[in-house]
């Protein structure tokens, strides 16, 4: 085991903890967002329907990543808390259950995703000359989800564990092939042939199945922290019943969101394409500036976990307090440089395409703001995520996209401003994306003042001396 590459969090300054823990996690997920960028760019010299693929593909992707990336919230809290107890054995088999789990959700996802590809694309309302080549690169990325999701276990755990690099370095490996990959099978360079969107999707899929075996390696060699071994993947009754609790509000709050962002892009779609590109690009950019609280949050998470694991309440409030402070230092410069820069960023995408910058100049002027708010809020739900008190996040996930997001754009966009036939009123779009995220900000906020996260979910050991 190399202890070298993991951080002590039950003990330290505050501010260091969350950076030795949180930048190799703002990094990862910088290198996960190359993974969609490396497609955007690439894509985007083919053209507008050729960039719109995996916008719209992402939709329902991600509603299928979001079931297991918000159920791996359970494995992250209860790795956590059974290190901060001092229980190894107990923290290796929350992982490798929570793998056996992953896996069997991963087939059943593919076995009701790839069947119905054109319906789902056509309930997006997927632009006609979009819809071929969206198909085409939906459907491969469906057929590749089995090999994405063992890396998320990995990664979750090992958060949890306190080992934020040895994730970082399968990443980087992982998204350096994707970018080389890309170019390699869209345009059929070297002699290989020209697949287009259908290269594209390879690409990524190959990556991440390579990132999976690599975890998976690590996981079952000991080599990185935790070692698991084959009885650590067999459910245990009382464990799952925990890590259901746990999991399945994280679960249903991520999957519900990501379901109400493709309702959100059926509106968008009614814009079309020019609207559609604009839209893409800027999830993937305000994504990338969100890197840091990003970071921060994951840190936070795990140094929550570890804390109210070892009965150390008091730390694990400073760690939230220190987070949003390191947050307010790191994101208002970035939202500052997003809001002046819109049309400047759009251009590195579609250089060609006026219409597409000039929608980019206001619609990053407007989103810059929502970003803040978002950091934020992403902050406190680690707090929730940490204790294992996903009930608050799942209410607030819901609640910003169905009852703020979705009727606001559709009221500003359409009815007020006069919907497709101007597409101007576009604007109306950004608008209700930002007041909703400013929207959930104050409700988790207010469940956060509560205080009835401070309580852990395990059983901790009655002595004080096992504390790490």
């Amino acid at each position: 085991m190399n202890k070298e590459s993991r951080v002590d969090l039950l003990s330290g300054n505050m501010y260091k903890t969350i950076l030795q823990l949180g930048y190799p996690m703002a990094l990862s997920a910088l290198i996960h967002m190359l993974y969609n960028l490396a497609d955007a760019f690439w894509l985007g010299k083919l053209g507008r329907t050729a960039l719109a693929a995996p916008v719209i593909s992402f939709n329902i992707i991600f509603f299928i990543l979001s079931l297991g990336i918000g159920f791996s919230v359970a494995g992250t809290s209860l790795v956590s808390q059974y290190m901060g107890a001092n229980d190894r054995e107990k923290a290796s088999q929350a992982a490798g259950n929570m793998l056996t789990y992953m896996m069997t959700f991963s087939v059943f996802f593919v076995a009701i995703a790839f069947p119905f590809a054109k319906s789902f694309l056509a309930l997006l309302k997927t632009p006609a000359d979009a819809f071929t080549q969206t198909l085409d690169y939906y459907r491969i990325m469906v057929l590749g989800l089995p090999l994405a999701f063992p890396f998320f276990v990995y990664q979750s755990s090992m958060n949890g564990y306190g080992d934020t690099k040895s994730p970082l370095k399968i990443q980087i490996f992982s998204a350096s092939l994707n970018v080389i990959l890309d170019p390699l099978l869209i345009f059929g360079w070297w002699g290989l042939p020209a697949m287009g969107v259908k290269g594209a999707a390879i690409a990524t899929i190959f990556a991440r199945g390579l990132a999976s075996f690599w975890g998976l390696y690590h996981f079952f060699s000991g080599r990185k922290g935790l070692k698991l071994q084959l009885h650590h993947m067999r459910p245990d009754k009382k464990l799952a019943g925990l890590m259901f609790r746990i999991g399945i509000p994280s679960a249903v709050g991520m999957s519900g969101t990501s379901l109400g962002m493709m309702v959100l892009i059926g509106i968008v779609n009614l814009f079309g394409t020019a609207v559609v590109s604009a839209y893409g690009i800027a999830n993937r950019v305000i994504h990338l500036f969100m890197m840091p609280a990003m970071g921060i949050s994951s840190a936070v998470t795990a140094i929550v976990g570890q804390n109210l694991g070892a009965g150390n309440v008091q730390r694990a409030k400073s760690s939230v307090i220190k987070g949003l402070q390191m947050a307010a230092v790191l994101i208002v410069p970035a939202v500052i440089a997003v809001a002046f820069s819109g049309e400047a960023i759009t251009y590195i995408f579609i250089p060609g395409d006026t219409q597409v910058q000039q929608l980019g100049n206001t619609m990053f002027y407007i989103l810059s703001l929502g970003i803040l708010f978002f950091a934020f809020s992403s902050i406190i739900v680690a707090a929730f995520q940490g204790s294992g008190h996903t009930i608050p996040v799942m209410v607030t996930n819901l609640s910003r996209i169905w009852i703020f997001r979705i009727p606001l754009v559709y009221l500003l966009a359409l009815p007020i401003l006069g919907g497709p036939q101007n597409i101007n009123a576009s604007v109306g779009i950004w608008w209700g994306m930002t007041a909703s995220n400013l929207c959930a900000l104050s409700i988790i906020y207010a469940w956060y003042v509560k205080g009835d996260w401070t309580k852990a979910r395990i059983n901790r050991k009655p002595v004080q001396e096992d504390l790490l």
